[in-house]
């Protein structure tokens, strides 16, 4: 395998705590047949919305602070 560059991503999302089994029932209006898990419903900035595991999404993002925020608005 050839030696690929690393990459850091940045972006703020909006996220909620929600189900792996809500997320498919209310958000994809699908039936869910599978092991429920905790996880987050995620926002992106062009309004694409999907499902994180919570341990993934906990290692990946942390709350924005005030002084961040402001710099949304």
């Amino acid at each position: 395998m050839c030696k690929m560059p690393a990459y850091i991503g940045c972006k703020i999302i909006l996220a909620t705590p929600m189900s792996h089994n809500d997320f498919i029932e209310k958000i994809k209006n699908e039936t869910f047949n599978g092991e429920n898990e905790e996880g987050y419903l995620v926002v992106y900035p062009d309004g694409y919305q999907s499902w994180s595991p919570k341990k993934t999404f906990e290692t990946s993002y942390r709350r924005i602070t005030r002084e961040e925020e402001n710099l949304v608005r």
